[in-house]
């Protein structure tokens, strides 16, 4: 799951090597759903927001088109927050670490009153930028935000009805407003040649920096870059009304929104090509309703359901590269020396970037406006599903589900008509609908061992290329066919937990994304279907207690992937050399947990590490594999808990995350431009409850 390159709250989700690497992009679609209490999420702009109420996370791996609908081919992840008690309850989470950063989180739970629970939630945290923007070029007026910055403070409001036999009402607002800059490219190419300004690229830098610093020289130089604010809110409302003991109606309505004004700065880390400036504003809203019927009779359990989804988006961004000396001619060269320049001149009367004022005379510096566009989008999605499980003997379970979905896209592309913006007007339509299903056959060898069977399909929506060179061709859905062998077993009296499952999925049509050009041309990025993919793959997860104090735990993921008939926009077959991106061939985690418990309360050491082989971070360009290698994190956590005190009970903990401070790159844009991973990460935290 890399982090999105010109964003600190997306997160760009891949299950069994299947993802969407654009995830700020809307007009792209992801893979996994993402669902909050049962209302599905179509952006993860956001998602990195302080999570701070939830009760659990649930994770499903491969197609879900029955249940979950569109955009599940990879899987779901539900994020479930905990429901108001209607017991007097508080509780407060305060913390400390390293580069500046703090950690405030506050629930109230009230009393009952006369069928009414009310839970509060309030959360706060801060922490410095890890890499410091500073340079002798830095302009007084002009931000120049720290690289990873983020500030965060996020409101929940939970509340529940229950004072009516057979009928349970939930509704909840939640709230989220960040500050954020993103992560830091660096400069890894070659040395010797010159940038577009003529300057010789003396330093190349490939290992993790903590502070700016040009290729040109190599001497500490500040990027402009103001914050990326981000402001995102739900509403929810669950209504469960039991018609019977073997029937219920459930009612789901949600409603999200964001707005996210985000910058990057590419630092001159594409080399030849100079610094790539990005400023992108969206704004986005959404509204689903969902209307399930679950029950049971005799030897049935069934759900069946209607639902509707509507999104509306406005995605706009602007583009610049460096500075540029500009006469009646035109363009004669660029500068990365001062970068952003002394506000001035833009010939053609545009301001760039949100404080940086047009200009007036020519022959000025000034940065060379690549253009501004934006692109609006109206989808429009309802769907009918059922799914029911015939317990046709006392140890076999047959389950089979149906889903039909009808999804209608508009998209419109404008920009400013400067001469030069190469993202021209378009606009493309689609209007398409699919049929998904699931069969699977569960059968119990015995109270604790059991083994299934499943067949399962889904579809991810079809869209158009946002920055690619014609808005007017758009792309089609692909769809997935996905089947799994699987075994869960609890064996020693339930001290050992051994889970697996060995998955084939095939993917039809297939959606890729296509750089002609990562080095000079980095912008465009063509998004097409071509081929079919196969994926081949094992999971394993064991959960061992060696004694009544000590668990471990570990987990193994293997996948094996090749795409056909790989026919790229330029009409050559590359079915040879396309690959699919952040798909590690091999991965595994482990962890363990000691108790220790003593008079005064119980210590806790837990510890985790996690490893991942190397990965493709571009595959489908002209200029070869851009690959991340291959890294492993191990973070660890002593507390000390169950303290009774003041009235309350208390834990005290020490925390590290990257423990041992290791510096690998994390993500790749190009053959030049890298970020790295976070340093070593420790703190402190007490969380009292009342």
């Amino acid at each position: 799951m890399p982090i999105y390159p010109t964003s600190a709250n997306n997160l760009a989700l891949f299950i069994r090597g299947i993802g969407n690497a654009d995830s700020v992009v809307i007009t792209k679609d992801p893979t996994v759903g993402i669902y909050y209490d049962g209302v599905y999420a179509a952006r993860s702009t956001g998602l990195l927001a302080d999570l701070a109420d939830l009760e659990r996370i649930e994770i499903l791996r491969g197609p879900q088109g029955t249940l979950y609908g569109r955009n599940t081919t990879a899987g779901a992840v539900n994020f479930i927050n905990a429901k108001p008690t209607g017991e007097f309850a508080f509780k407060q989470v305060l913390g400390a670490g390293n580069y500046g950063s703090w950690r405030s989180i506050s629930h109230l739970n009230l009393d009952d009153m006369g069928g009414f629970k009310a839970k509060f939630t309030a959360a706060f945290s801060e922490r410095d930028g890890w890499v410091d923007n500073e340079g002798a070029n830095a302009i007084p007026g002009l931000d120049y935000t720290d690289f990873y910055l983020r500030e965060n403070q996020g409101y929940r409001i939970a509340l529940r009805y229950d004072g009516i036999e057979s009928l349970v009402v939930d509704y909840s607002y939640d709230y989220s407003d960040m500050n954020t800059a993103p992560g830091y490219h660096q400069y890894g190419g070659p040395t010797g040649g010159l940038d577009p300004a003529f300057n010789p690229i003396t330093d190349t830098f490939r290992s993790r920096l903590e502070e700016t610093r040009s290729p040109t020289g190599g001497e500490p130089t500040a990027y402009y870059l103001p914050e990326t604010e981000t402001e995102v809110q739900g509403h929810n409302l669950t209504i469960e009304w039991a018609l019977s003991d073997a029937m219920t109606l459930k009612s789901i309505t949600g409603y999200r929104e964001f707005d996210d004004d985000a910058s990057q700065n590419f630092t001159q880390s594409f080399g030849g090509a100079g610094s790539l400036e990005v400023w992108a504003v969206t704004e986005h809203e959404q509204f689903s309703q969902e209307l399930q019927l679950l029950g049971s009779y005799d030897n049935f359990q069934y759900v069946a359901g209607v639902y509707y989804f509507d999104e509306e988006g406005a995605q706009t961004e602007q583009q610049y590269l460096d500075r540029a000396v500009v006469d009646q001619t035109g363009i004669i060269a660029l500068d990365l020396t001062n970068f952003p320049p002394t506000p001035c001149s833009d010939p053609f009367g545009s301001g760039v970037g949100p404080d940086v004022p047009p200009c007036t005379d020519l022959g000025a510096f000034f940065p060379l406006y690549l253009g501004e566009y934006a692109v609006d989008i109206d989808n429009e999605s309802w769907a009918v599903f059922g799914q029911a499980t015939w317990n046709a003997t006392e140890r076999l379970d047959l389950t089979l589900g149906l889903r039909y979905t009808d999804d209608q896209r508009d998209a419109v592309r404008t920009n400013d008509g400067l001469t030069w913006n190469s993202f021209g007007p378009g606009q493309s339509a689609s209007d398409l609908d699919e049929t998904d299903y699931t069969v699977i056959a569960d059968y119990r060898w015995t109270d604790d061992v059991s083994t299934y069977a499943k067949v399962s399909t889904g579809f991810r929506s079809g869209g158009s290329s946002r920055n690619g060179l014609n808005f007017n061709q758009a792309f089609d859905k692909e769809t997935v066919t996905s089947y799994e062998l699987g075994w869960k077993s609890e064996l020693f009296d339930q001290g050992l937990r051994l889970n697996g499952a060995i998955f084939y999925m095939e993917i039809e049509d297939i959606i890729l994304d296509y750089l002609p050009d990562p080095v000079n041309n980095p912008q465009f990025v063509e998004v097409f279907n071509s081929g079919e993919a196969e994926i081949t793959g094992l999971e394993l997860d064991i959960t061992w207690a060696l004694g009544e104090n000590f668990l471990v735990g570990a987990s193994y993921a293997y996948l094996d992937s090749d795409i056909k008939n790989a026919i790229f926009p330029d009409g050559s077959d590359r079915s040879d050399t396309t690959e699919l991106v952040w798909a590690p061939e091999h991965a595994y985690t482990i962890m363990a947990d000691w108790d220790i418990p003593v008079s005064y309360g119980n210590y806790r050491l837990h510890a985790d590490y996690a490893w991942q082989d190397d990965q493709l971070a571009l595959a489908n360009t002209n200029f070869g594999e851009v690959l991340v290698e291959d890294y492993g994190m191990f973070n660890v956590r002593l507390s000390l808990s169950q303290v009774e005190m003041l009235g309350g009970d208390f834990q005290f903990a020490l925390w590290a995350k990257n423990a041992t401070d290791t510096d690998d790159e994390s993500y790749a844009i190009g053959a030049t431009s890298f970020t790295y991973l976070a340093p070593r990460m420790y703190g402190a935290e007490v969380i009292f409850e009342y």
